[in-house]
């Protein structure tokens, strides 16, 4: 399963949802949704990787993480 570390990567940075939405002029709405404890996500959209890994200066591949199925 592919899960999204956004919640670990803003607390790393002392960053809020409301300062990463201003940031990257994406939603505050959609900084709560993907910002989920559990890191599940249904949709995300390229360009919103590309804002994310921008404002938290991270590459895709620490933007996520692979669990495999139990």
């Amino acid at each position: 399963m592919l899960r999204l570390r956004l919640r670990q990567l803003l607390e790393a940075r002392g960053m809020s949802p409301y300062g990463l939405a201003k940031f990257t002029g994406l939603s505050l709405n959609t900084i709560y949704r993907l910002s989920r404890p559990n890191g599940r996500f249904r949709l995300i959209r390229a360009d919103t990787i590309e804002r994310l890994c921008g404002a938290l200066r991270v590459t895709p591949s620490e933007l996520f993480e692979y669990e495999k199925p139990s």
